[in-house]
């Protein structure tokens, strides 16, 4: 570790001491406020979701042109990913964050005002949302990197669980609250709400940039943007656990997530209920990320990270098969909490695994390489759309699944190197 880091890294026994439950890494200096905005970033991210859905589906009344939209939201970080990744190592990161905010609050308040002159359709929409797109894309890479610049290797796993905990347990007060203005104001009230809420994001990443800890990075300054690109790639495919990481990366964004891009088709077509409770079982999956990421940020004993990540891989694929054969609401909206605990343990190891496997002063490429993996998944979404307007939703997220599953095993029959990494060191 840089000396640079090391003054900002924590030990075990920080903070432990407070009173009350206080997470040890929430009380390194600065590392709060990062917290704080992030949670403002990820209610707009689940909020404009959500909105965006439904909005959509009650616009075209087609499945399709909602994959279509999920695809704009999601080809960046195909696209993008790894560029600005590389980025993310020549420029500060909390000043990526701030552009990010700032970008979603001019797409938001774009988007409202739209709908209050009637001028929207979906190219517009298509394209705002490719915006916010963007800025997901380069927050993934700026805000994990930060992470670990805040905490030492000891703590970043517990710090990425806390950060899953966040995106996720936020999502379940950010999807209702969609459904919820929705069904009272429309998508004017509901853009005007996000527009709002970007606003108090930026405000709260230019706090972050006031702590942010030094990057110590003048070399990499120096080296163009395509050599860093080109070295992240490189890293990445030569190093067993990243390389394994990104394929079941790969098969999740293209066959399972995509489905959170659909709710609102699950809710209409499947399930046959409205946008409030369509925004209720949205953000269930909240319920149960809660818990598992708050287990895996207060736990005191070390956990085996590829099995665990393996482990909340296909509990999401079988999770997925549960979703679509499900005609009850209540039922549906349990395997969503248990799919929010998969998804909590899958998202901590993926980064921590990632970050644990390359030096200090390639993670921002490597997580850049990641976005990339997750960039796939466009095609997933624009194939569940697709699928879903000929066959119907239904027998197209069963299928996704079950293909998922397969995959899934495959992979670990080639990479028995996920089965073998090892724990955290705590």
């Amino acid at each position: 570790m840089r000396a640079t880091e090391q003054r900002h890294a924590v030990g075990p026994g920080v903070g432990e001491g407070r009173r009350g439950f206080v997470p040890a890494v929430l009380t390194v200096p600065g590392y709060g406020r990062l917290w704080r905005a992030g949670l403002l970033y990820y209610h707009a991210y689940w909020f404009e979701i959500v909105v965006t859905g439904w909005t959509v589906l009650l616009l075209t009344g087609s499945p399709f042109a909602v994959g279509l939209v999920g695809f704009c939201r999601t080809l960046p970080m195909l696209a993008l990913g790894l560029v600005l990744g590389a980025l993310a190592d020549r420029v500060r990161e909390a000043t990526l964050l701030l552009a990010v905010q700032v970008a979603g609050l001019l797409a938001a308040g774009t988007l409202a005002l739209l709908f209050v002159l009637e001028r929207t359709g979906l190219g517009p929409i298509c394209l705002l949302v490719g915006l916010l797109g963007c800025g997901w894309a380069c927050d993934f890479s700026a805000r994990r990197a930060l992470v670990a610049r805040f905490h030492g290797p000891e703590r970043v796993a517990s710090a990425l669980a806390l950060e899953t905990m966040m995106m996720l347990g936020g999502k379940v007060a950010a999807t209702a609250l969609g459904g919820a203005l929705l069904a009272l104001g429309g998508p004017r009230l509901a853009y005007g709400w996000l527009a709002l809420i970007y606003g108090a994001g930026g405000l709260a990443a230019l706090a972050v940039r006031r702590l942010e800890p030094p990057a110590g990075r003048a070399p990499a300054a120096a080296i163009p943007i395509i050599a860093l690109v080109r070295l992240g790639w490189s890293t990445a495919v030569r190093t067993p656990v990243v390389r394994a990481v990104l394929l079941v990366t790969v098969v999740m964004n293209v066959l399972v997530f995509p489905y959170q891009q659909l709710m609102a088709v699950i809710a209409r077509e499947i399930l046959a209920v409205g946008s409030a409770r369509m925004g209720v079982l949205a953000g269930a999956d909240g319920l149960g990320a809660l818990v598992v990421a708050g287990f895996l940020t207060a736990r005191s004993r070390p956990v085996r990270q590829g099995l665990l990540f393996l482990a909340g891989a296909a509990g999401l694929g079988a999770l997925l098969l549960a979703l679509a054969l499900s005609r009850s609401f209540p039922l549906s909206l349990g395997v969503q909490i248990a799919v929010g605990a998969g998804g909590a343990a899958f998202g901590a190891m993926q980064s921590a695994l990632v970050l644990g496997a390359v030096e200090v002063e390639l993670r921002a490429r490597a997580m850049g390489m990641v976005a990339m993996a997750i960039g796939m998944a466009p095609f997933g979404i624009l194939l569940a759309g697709a699928f879903s307007a000929a066959v119907g939703p239904a027998t197209t997220l069963a299928g996704m699944a079950t293909l998922a599953l397969a995959l899934l095993a495959a992979i670990v029959v080639r990479n028995p190197v996920l089965l073998a990494a090892p724990d955290d060191g705590r």
